[in-house]
């Protein structure tokens, strides 16, 4: 059963914005406008002066709020927040998002005022997220409760999780730049109020959720935490990126949001025994959740791969071996048939380099990606999409038409392209992505994805979990 005060954050039908303001730069002007720009439920604008803010009605105090209210969004100064906590329980209200900094992050007096507020929640049976947070989303039915601006388009599956507000954003606005959709969003800040373990449950029982991302700087209840991964991620996949993993990173997490590091070792075998796949940074964090989300998880390691650049070609199968991966020689039948398609001097034994033959590059990437599904030598295609091919664009048409063909003939192996190229050939790319071909930006980065990836589907696998249809 979903917990109630975590959905009424998600999915409340009526949101009271405290402290809203019909003054531009302010931060109550700019919670009005999100609040108020898509979100279909009921919004109510608390102001003490009264009046009219953004031609809606603005109401003196909570209390004159006409109805119930499922979720509160806090932009007041922190020393009046404990009082319109107190108030908010009264009132029933399920949830609050307090956007408001000045807590624990901000010394005794800060954390005085946090230990006051949560006082005024816990006796109210309010749900708090932050405070000292960013906000909240829910794509899918327009809920913009936080600072940024917009969000993805609804039908996402993915949701963000993230300790960091601003930077978790960047995360976000990049992600969707790859056409990546998203269902929710929290950036919790201080965590006050709900804990890491309690959000992952939320979102492993969530039927929205596909595929969970969190980005960490701290966990306070670790054994909750590695209780529930373990169990969830038997359903769907969890990425996490756990910074403070250096002595500096510890100091500065501890300033930015009140956080208590703790040893990343422990962080790094928790996360491999409950199969959290671990990235080393937000863009690998969303590399490896968009393979996730847009391919089938892989039956096994071993790699295949396209290039027509045989140093790349190398570098790749490095990097692959060196994450876990394999990139095995074909076998003779395998490379007579593909070697019928490459010119004399070019090489058909893995990686599969047709050099840089433009003519036939239209041809080469459909078809040696077409005889690759069609083979039980290979659980993973790589092209390497680089320079003259990534400005081609009937290349990545052809490529992303014959990959969802091999797919829509249950040919359920996982593409994902290593792209190599320069600004000149993005458009390209979003051909391949918008038809659901994960790019991922150089050999490194695709290496540390596509390891990401297979590790978690062997883990999977090692505990008896079936990979049909995933």
């Amino acid at each position: 059963m979903l917990d109630p005060g975590i959905d009424a954050i998600f999915n409340p039908k009526t949101v009271a914005l405290v402290g809203a303001s019909g003054e531009e730069g302010k931060m109550g002007y700019v919670f009005a406008k999100n609040l108020t720009s898509g979100y279909q439920g009921k919004v109510f604008l608390v102001n003490p002066k009264g009046g009219k803010i953004l031609g809606r009605d603005a109401y003196r105090s909570i209390k004159d709020v006409p109805e119930g209210i499922d979720l509160a969004v806090i932009v007041i100064p922190a020393k009046a927040v404990p009082s319109a906590m107190k108030e908010l329980g009264e009132k029933g209200t399920k949830a609050a998002v307090v956007i408001t900094s000045g807590f624990s992050e901000a010394g005794p007096e800060g954390k005085a005022l946090e230990e006051a507020m949560m006082e005024e929640a816990d006796e109210g049976h309010v749900k708090v997220v932050g405070p000292n947070c960013f906000g909240v989303y829910n794509c899918n039915i327009g809920l913009n409760a936080s600072m940024g601006i917009g969000a993805s388009e609804p039908g996402g599956d993915i949701s963000f999780l993230t300790q960091s507000g601003a930077y978790g954003m960047a995360i976000f606005t990049f992600a969707m730049d790859h056409h990546m959709r998203f269902a929710k969003i929290m950036a919790h800040g201080n965590k006050a109020g709900i804990d890491d373990y309690e959000v992952v449950r939320y979102l492993g029982q969530d039927e929205e959720t596909k595929v969970i991302c969190l980005f960490l700087e701290s966990v306070e209840r670790g054994r909750e935490f590695y209780d529930e991964a373990k169990e969830v991620t038997l359903r769907k996949p969890i990425v996490a990126t756990k910074t403070g993993r250096t002595a500096g990173a510890v100091r500065a997490a501890a300033s930015h949001t009140a956080a208590i590091a703790g040893s990343f070792t422990a962080y790094e075998a928790a996360f491999k025994q409950s199969g959290i796949i671990f990235a080393r940074n937000g863009m690998d964090m969303i590399s490896i959740a968009k393979g996730l989300d847009w391919q089938p998880l892989p039956r096994g390691k071993r790699v295949g791969i396209i290039t027509n650049s045989g140093g790349t070609g190398v570098e790749l199968a490095d990097l692959c071996e060196e994450n876990g991966l394999v990139v095995p020689e074909l076998s003779k039948e395998l490379r007579s048939r593909i070697g019928g398609l490459i010119p004399s001097y070019a090489s058909a034994r893995n990686p599969i380099d047709m050099t840089p033959i433009w003519s036939k590059f239209v041809e080469l990437y459909s078809e040696i990606t077409r005889i690759l599904y069609e083979s039980d030598e290979i659980d993973v295609i790589v092209p390497i999409v680089l320079q003259r091919a990534a400005l081609m664009p009937d290349v990545c048409t052809a490529l992303a038409d014959t990959v969802n063909d091999c797919l829509s003939r249950g040919l359920r192996k996982p593409t994902y392209v290593c792209w190599v190229s320069t600004r000149d050939g993005l458009r390209n790319m979003d051909l391949l992505q918008r038809k659901r071909v994960p790019c991922f930006d150089w050999p490194e980065r695709t290496a540390r994805a596509v390891g990401g990836i297979a590790s978690y589907a062997d883990f999977l696998l090692s505990r008896g979990v079936d990979l049909e249809g995933r």
